[in-house]
């Protein structure tokens, strides 16, 4: 029997899942391999895991769609060898790459072209932009089930001017694809997207694994069929095929960004195929002014800066009249370096820690992680490639020192006997010939262990001793004949990205701190805060634009007709009803909002979005609303 539950709220549909699980656990006795949870990410897995309190059972099945099929593609790697000639090099198991040396590959392959045969030459966007571009594009086209020799085509077809346009840098954009897409195949290594496209093509297909499968998975719940992708309702759709049960929770207001992977005109295709109309469990649709929030509009300032200023004020007030900082969270369409940076230094002062999910930063970012970086590039002998800053920032954090102090130590590094003892250190190890991932543990052990903050960072130090160890693996596999190491520390300090381990987001809603963050983070992340400030709301970020030079997220959905043309009332339309749901997401559990406008953008420009219009909207025209 199949049973779907639409439009539950979150709380509601997590005490619902674990009650249904603890039932059919009864009948499975205790045989919980036989249930999957199907989860969108470790962050829900976490939360199931801790709610699901059973004193003896087999392991939970609960998993992610890419933490499962890497699984099985690494269980069932001989049916993959066997079936397909795209592999030339045979390994034991698959070798997975991450988003690091993807970004790379993509990217150098980008410059080199751009740079030797003139490609991309209608194309204005920086490299950077267009690797991004090619990134996603093939990711969406996997998950969409489309085939990668569509892409540049697809994406072409749908332009409004292409008959006055070049052609050739959407076939160029295909060359670049099925170039690395090769590469990685014949080496029989797989980034996320190839992980898909291989477990669809050839081992769901195959009719042994089919049978393992239908033994292995009796009972089915998918916790978010609004977070799936094409691919994955495939899936979906196999399980079900033989299981006893499946129950799938749906949600259709989730539908929230652009940048998740969804097809929304696909799933509720399958919900009509698949599911009968009395075994729907309904609720009636609910809009933005039903929710009961208090929305507060403050469009006094002129400059950004100034809207910064009275914000921080706002937080102070709301601080000192008894409200705790766990129940904030100010909410910036893109949290840029300045908000981060005057945010968290200037609560500081008055006592109020914030904790930000700023996702722009790199790693190296982090002065734990820099002094990792600047003791690796000592140590590989590439001295030249650290900035002054990088270096004082080190010295900073080893000798736990002012910056002040940092400084005149940098001046004179080599005759300051605490320093010239590190840079013996690491010299002694260097003779030793270690490798570098060796290196960077011996140095954190040795000399930052046992620093102030030694202890609280070191998932740091596994985070990039981790991406050091398969980054430089997977370049020697690549023969790129570059040095790996050189390599490593270039692509640490431009590609790989900041990150949170799903325990830290987990305890959002707990930690006593105002929380900093994006409306996408807040949402997916599942947190809920009842006083949101929400920043630059006059802002066009609260609603991106979809369509770009050489990619676009809505063309590549399997529901989007071969040859149809995007128009700009489709950019339009698609824009508006992202923002009504991003909004809807934010307010359904929230009590007051304090919004803030300023008239200038952070880089000086007029301002005035759809979300500015829908919040005066909201407050029946200036009810609410200091100017």
């Amino acid at each position: 029997m199949r049973y779907i539950y639409r439009n539950l709220n979150n709380k509601d549909k997590e005490s619902k899942i674990v009650s249904l699980y603890n039932e059919i656990l009864k009948k499975c006795k205790n045989k919980s391999s036989k249930i999957m949870i199907l989860v969108p990410n470790n962050l829900t897995k976490l939360k199931y895991e801790k709610k699901i309190n059973i004193d003896y059972c087999e392991k939970l099945n609960i998993i992610s769609y890419t933490n499962f099929i890497k699984g099985e593609l690494i269980k069932f790697w001989p049916i993959v060898l066997e079936n397909n000639n795209e592999i030339k090099e045979h390994h034991i198991r698959p070798k997975f790459i991450n988003n690091t040396l993807t970004d790379y590959i993509i990217g150098e392959k980008v410059k080199i072209k751009r740079e030797k045969e003139g490609y991309f030459e209608d194309i204005i966007s920086t490299n950077k932009s267009i690797t991004s571009s090619i990134s996603t594009n093939i990711n969406k086209a996997t998950l969409s089930k489309l085939e990668f020799e569509s892409i540049g085509e697809k994406i072409y077809l749908s332009k409004k001017n292409k008959d006055n346009i070049n052609k050739f840098s959407y076939s160029e954009m295909n060359e670049i694809i099925m170039d690395y897409t090769s590469m990685l195949l014949n080496k029989g290594m797989l980034d996320n997207s190839l992980s898909v496209y291989v477990y669809n093509k050839y081992l769901l297909k195959n009719d042994l694994y089919k049978e393992y499968l239908r033994k292995k998975i009796k009972y089915l719940i998918v916790e978010s069929l609004e977070s799936v992708s094409v691919a994955e309702i495939e899936f979906i759709k196999e399980i079900q095929e033989n299981a006893i049960d499946s129950y799938t929770f749906f949600n259709e207001k989730r539908d929230f960004s652009v940048f998740n992977n969804i097809d929304i005109k696909f799933i509720e295709g399958y919900i009509e195929n698949e599911y009968e109309e009395e075994k729907l469990n309904k609720k009636g649709e609910v809009s933005i002014d039903d929710l009961p929030v208090s929305v507060e509009l403050n469009e006094s300032s002129q400059l950004y800066s100034e809207m910064i200023e009275v914000v921080l004020k706002k937080i102070k007030e709301l601080i000192l009249s008894g409200v705790k900082a766990q129940d904030i969270a100010i909410i910036s369409p893109i949290n840029n370096t300045i908000l981060d940076f005057q945010m968290t230094n200037k609560l500081k002062i008055n006592n109020i820690d914030i904790f930000s999910t700023k996702k722009d930063k790199k790693l190296i970012d982090y002065p734990y992680a820099n002094a990792l970086i600047v003791a690796l590039s000592i140590f590989n002998g590439s001295q030249n490639s650290i900035r002054e800053e990088d270096y004082i920032n080190f010295i900073e954090t080893i000798l736990d020192v002012n910056k002040i102090q940092a400084l005149k130590i940098y001046k004179n590094k080599y005759e300051e006997e605490k320093f010239k003892e590190i840079l013996n250190y690491i010299e002694d190890k260097r003779n030793e010939k270690l490798k570098i991932g060796e290196f960077l543990i011996k140095f954190y052990i040795d000399k930052m262990l046992n620093l102030k903050f030694g202890k609280e960072n070191i998932h740091i130090c596994k985070k990039i001793i981790y991406e050091c160890e398969t980054f430089t693996e997977n370049i020697e596999l690549l023969n790129i004949n570059e040095d790996k190491e050189k390599l490593f520390i270039k692509a640490l300090k431009t590609t790989i990205n900041d990150y949170y381990q799903s325990s830290e987001l987990e305890d959002l809603s707990n930690i006593d701190k105002v929380l900093l963050t994006t409306p996408y983070t807040y949402i997916s992340s599942r947190v809920n805060r009842p006083i949101h400030i929400w920043l630059d709301v006059g802002s066009n970020g609260w609603n991106m634009k979809i369509e770009k030079d050489i990619s676009n997220l809505i063309v590549l959905r399997k529901s989007f007709e071969e040859g149809r043309i995007y128009t700009d009332k489709m950019e339009e339309d698609y824009k508006k009803y992202y923002l009504y749901n991003t909004i809807y997401n934010l307010l359904i559990n929230t009590k007051e909002v304090y919004a803030y406008k300023s008239e200038y953008t952070v880089n000086g420009y007029i301002q005035e979005s759809i979300l500015y219009s829908i919040l005066l909207k909201m407050l029946d025209k200036g009810e609410n609303s200091y100017e």
